[in-house]
């Protein structure tokens, strides 16, 4: 996503594509959202790829629509308050999932964020339980409702998860940066039937227009933008897609091409904000591998590393990721 400017249209139903550049001028009217960004060491790059592929076979393999990313791999984040007082938390915002969850209990020797509803003066209890599956193990906790606070937005009585559990998300949690993710994907695919986040943004009139749009930096921080788009971040005009389905943001895959060969016969795919990976069927991305004269890495079987392009792929399902 970092090569282009991605605009998520939510009234219309459509994911629009600009070049990405770095002009100056701003928007007056949307609200924009800092995204800070954490690079991952070699050594981490490679376990969350082994472990993104996890979370790739109970996607591809199954019809679960809880199956979600394992953020291990995650590098972008934000600032957004619960609770009044408003009580920080850096959450990843991620087009491939529905939910809002935060921590309320601190893994032990790390220093995330956690929100504490008794020190809020409109929480409300739920007590629902909440529980989502990834890849690599669960994350779970309880519905609560609070005040939620994105930029100059406030969503009250908002419906959210406090997590207590997430051994799912595995060493990359423990070590990054993010304590919790704020899903923007379709309400078909929410956790519990609960409003989503973008859908009671939407409601709630304070958006000039139903969208928003992402701008990744590269090794610099990037910028959401709620209810429109940001001028300064592309060029041209927005070649616009239609979804394909209401539930992650997903579209119809014309091709894949490495050069000039094409390289897939796969007709769908979905734009995913939480996630550096690029998945796919096993066959079609072996023979990528085969192409880009990939060799294996740590003795990983399925997972290789090719230095033109920098990348880490792997055919389990199949994935790849630039590196720096």
């Amino acid at each position: 996503m970092r090569k282009y400017y991605v605009q998520f249209d939510w009234g219309q139903k459509r994911l629009g594509f600009a070049t990405a550049t770095q002009a100056v001028q701003m928007p007056a009217a949307p609200v924009h959202v800092p995204l800070s960004k954490r690079e991952l060491s070699f050594e981490e790059t490679v376990e969350a790829v082994n472990k993104g592929m996890q979370k790739w076979e109970a996607r591809l393999g199954k019809d679960d629509p809880v199956v979600i990313d394992d953020y291990m791999n995650a590098q972008y984040y934000g600032e957004i308050g619960v609770g009044t007082p408003a009580q920080k938390e850096m959450v990843i915002f991620d087009t491939g999932s529905s939910n809002l969850w935060v921590p309320n209990t601190r893994p032990f020797l790390t220093s995330h964020n956690i929100y504490d509803h008794s020190k809020s003066s409109t929480y409300k209890k739920n007590g629902t339980t909440f529980a989502i599956q990834y890849g690599s193990g669960p994350v779970s906790g309880v519905f609560s409702a609070d005040t939620v606070t994105i930029g100059d937005l406030q969503l009250k009585d908002y419906t959210f998860a406090e997590v207590d559990k997430t051994s799912g998300l595995g060493l990359g949690y423990r070590l990054g940066k993010f304590d919790g993710i704020l899903g923007l994907g379709w309400d078909s695919i929410s956790v519990g039937g609960v409003p989503t986040p973008m859908n009671a943004l939407v409601k709630s009139g304070q958006l000039p227009e139903p969208v928003f749009a992402f701008y990744l930096g590269n090794n610099q921080p990037g910028e959401l933008v709620f209810g429109g788009v940001d001028p300064k971040h592309y060029t041209g005009d927005f070649s616009f897609v239609p979804l394909s389905s209401e539930s992650y943001w997903e579209i119809k895959l014309d091709g894949v091409k490495l050069g000039s060969d094409s390289v897939s016969s796969t007709k769908s795919a979905i734009v995913d904000s939480g996630t550096s990976l690029l998945a796919g069927p096993k066959s079609e991305i072996a023979a990528i591998a085969t192409k880009l004269g990939a060799k294996s890495i740590l003795g990983k079987d399925g997972t290789w590393w090719t230095a033109v392009p920098s990348c880490l792929i792997s055919p389990s399902p199949w994935a790849a990721r630039t590196l720096p």
